[in-house]
């Protein structure tokens, strides 16, 4: 699999991460796309097939490095991604896009979630530059229930322990480097913090946004509800849910899916990917996602 397109870099924080654009590099519309965990640039398999599908329909498709990606989201967090994402958006309105859709896979839709449904910590005159015009969420599925139901246990017996240094402070400093040393996925090292591992399999921590149990209403220990989320969304959402994930999620999911349609107050449409895999590696799959993609996309 490969791309044509064009390297550059923007600005965030401290440093310059490279952005790749491909799809039709003349176009003032974009498809600003962040993968999930362990994720980086190119690792999601349909983003190929969906680059050449919006290159037809004349749309740029833009991807781009983050802290978080590969092993940097242990001891990183939605909201330096939300920060890192803002200042591509600003960055992208510099260079003349008109229109501005924020993509995410997996744990990447809790970004777009967040980017949509919370107040920017942005300056109040950029807040214009880093308004977009829409989201898309592709296997929206719950961290803390894929986790349990995968049988990670060691994630759920250090849950404690991380709550503890989280009372005391500590929430920034990393696990035991026992912990550490098989964390990652296929018990690759992974250094992660006390707050990542409780925001990630945390009941009501900062990333679960898509458990089968969020109230519809803020309630504790949940951060989220579904109207302080799907309720407040700024802009038009499309999600695409994979069928693979099922297994792993508690309840029912389409009408869980329903739920946050309803709440959205028509915000919100969903499409369910029978055949695919969580990152939808199947052609058959790519090929519907891609259409699902353009048709929605004709609004705007």
């Amino acid at each position: 699999m490969s791309l044509s397109g064009t390297l550059t870099t923007f600005e965030a924080g401290p440093y310059k991460y490279p952005i790749f654009t491909s799809g039709d590099l003349n176009s003032d519309k974009a498809v600003v796309f962040i993968g999930g965990l362990t994720n980086g640039l190119g690792a999601v398999p349909f983003s190929y097939s969906l680059s050449e599908a919006l290159d037809k329909a004349g749309w740029k498709f833009i991807q781009f490095h983050w802290s978080s990606a590969y092993g940097g989201y242990g001891t990183g967090t939605l909201k330096r991604d939300r920060e890192e994402m803002e200042a591509l958006v600003k960055h992208l309105r510099g260079t003349g896009l008109k229109t501005i859709i924020i993509a995410g896979h997996s744990t990447g839709s809790q970004n777009v979630i967040q980017y949509l449904s919370n107040s920017s910590s942005s300056p109040d005159q950029d807040s214009d530059l880093i308004k977009v015009e829409g989201g898309i969420m592709q296997a929206p599925a719950s961290d803390r229930e894929y986790l349990k139901l995968l049988g990670l246990n060691d994630w759920f017996d250090n849950l404690p322990i991380a709550e503890e240094m989280i009372k005391q402070g500590k929430g920034d400093d990393l696990m035991s480097k026992e912990f550490c040393k098989s964390a990652g996925f296929g018990n690759a090292p992974l250094p992660i913090t006390a707050y990542r591992l409780h925001s990630l399999v945390g009941k009501g921590g900062d990333d679960d946004h898509f458990s089968n149990d969020v109230p519809l209403e803020k309630e504790e220990p949940f951060v989220h509800s579904l109207k302080s989320t799907f309720g407040k969304l700024s802009s038009p959402v499309l999600v695409l849910y994979s069928e693979a994930d099922v297994k792993y999620q508690d309840g029912d999911v389409k009408e869980k899916l329903n739920k946050w349609k309803d709440v959205s107050k028509g915000k919100l449409e969903w499409k369910f990917l029978n055949g695919a895999s969580h990152d939808v590696e199947q052609p058959e799959a790519q090929k519907v996602l891609c259409e699902h993609v353009v048709e929605w996309l004709k609004r705007f």
